[in-house]
C-alpha cells in the first residue's frame, strides 16, 4: 500500500513540475530578441515616360532590430543613366547611406532619381533600376521598372532659317523647307500640304514621304506661284507636314512682286489716264 501511495505522490510531483516549467519556457522564448532585417517598399515599382524623361521613385525603408544601425544605399541602372539617391526632404541632397531606429511604426522615406543622359534617347521599352540597403549581414533589396514609351515630334524649318521670302507673280518661285524627327520612334506616312490664297499654287517635291526614322531629316522643294494678276503685296501661307503618328506646320510671309510686263502695262495705263485728262482739260479750256 505505502509503495502505491509513494508512486501515486510522485506522479503528481512529475505533472506539477511539468506545467510549471512550460510558462517558464514559454516566457523566456518571448524575451529573446527578434531577427533583425529590413524590407524595401514602394507603391509604384513601374513608372512610365516618353523617351527623354527622367523617372522618380519613392521608397520605404522598414528596418525591424534591436539597435540603430547606419545603412549603406547603392542605386544602380542602365548604362550611362544618371542614377542617385535623395532623402524625402531636401530632395537637392545626395545620399549614400542612411541612419535607421528600430521600432518605428512608420518607415522611413527616400526618393530614387533616374535619368538617360540628354544626349541619349532611350529606344522604347522597359529599364531595370535597383536600391540595395545594406548593414553588415542585414540586407535588403527592391527592383523598380522605368518604362520608356516612344516619343513622335516632327518638325518642319526653313533650310535657311528665314521665314519669309518673295516671289513673281505668275512665276515659279522656289522656296525649301526641312521635314525633321527629333522624336524616338519611326513616323510613317508622312504627306505635305498647304493653306494658301485663293488661285495660288503650291507644289511639294517629294509630296510624300513613306517614313522617317529617328533623328533622320529630308529637304522638301517647294514651288509658289501666285496668279498672274496677283496685287504686289505680303501675303501669309502655312505649309502643313502631317504624318501617322505626329504633324507640324510652319508660316511664311511672301512679297508678291508684278512682273516687268505687268509693270510697263501699269505704266502705259497711267499714261493713257494722264493724257485722257490733259485733251479733255484743254477742250474745256478752249471753250
Amino acid at each position: 500500500m505505502r509503495i502505491v501511495r509513494t508512486i501515486f505522490w510522485l506522479c503528481i510531483l512529475l505533472v506539477g513540475s511539468v506545467v510549471i516549467s512550460q510558462p517558464a519556457t514559454i516566457l523566456a522564448q518571448d524575451e529573446s530578441p527578434g531577427e533583425e532585417k529590413i524590407e524595401l517598399t514602394t507603391s509604384y515599382t513601374k513608372l512610365e515616360g516618353t523617351s527623354g524623361t527622367s523617372f522618380e521613385f519613392e521608397v520605404e525603408l522598414n528596418y525591424q532590430g534591436s539597435e540603430a544601425r547606419v545603412f549603406d544605399l547603392v542605386a544602380t541602372g542602365p548604362k550611362n543613366w544618371t542614377v542617385y539617391i535623395t532623402p524625402s526632404y531636401p530632395k537637392e541632397k545626395m545620399i549614400r547611406d542612411i541612419r535607421l531606429e528600430p521600432g518605428k511604426t512608420y518607415g522611413e522615406k527616400i526618393n530614387v532619381y533616374a535619368a538617360p543622359p540628354f544626349w541619349l534617347m532611350p529606344d522604347p521599352g522597359e529599364y531595370e533600376i535597383s536600391l540595395e540597403a545594406t548593414s553588415g549581414e542585414i540586407k535588403g533589396t527592391i527592383n523598380l521598372k522605368a518604362i520608356v514609351i516612344a516619343k513622335y515630334d516632327l518638325y518642319l524649318i526653313p533650310t535657311e532659317e528665314r521665314y519669309n521670302t518673295s516671289a513673281t507673280a505668275g512665276k515659279d518661285n522656289y522656296f525649301s523647307v526641312v521635314a525633321a524627327n527629333e522624336g524616338s520612334a519611326t513616323i510613317d506616312n508622312i504627306s505635305f500640304s498647304s493653306d494658301k490664297p485663293k488661285g495660288w499654287t503650291i507644289e511639294f517635291t517629294p509630296d510624300k514621304l513613306d517614313s522617317l526614322i529617328a533623328g533622320d531629316f529630308q529637304t522638301i522643294d517647294v514651288n509658289i506661284k501666285p496668279p498672274p494678276k496677283t496685287i504686289a503685296g505680303d501675303y501669309k501661307i502655312t505649309l502643313i507636314a502631317n504624318g501617322k503618328q505626329a504633324m507640324d506646320n510652319m508660316d511664311i510671309r511672301v512679297s508678291v512682286e508684278t512682273t516687268p510686263v505687268g509693270q510697263w502695262v501699269g505704266v502705259g495705263i497711267i499714261v493713257l489716264v494722264i493724257a485722257g485728262l490733259t485733251v479733255i482739260f484743254m477742250r474745256f479750256s478752249r471753250r
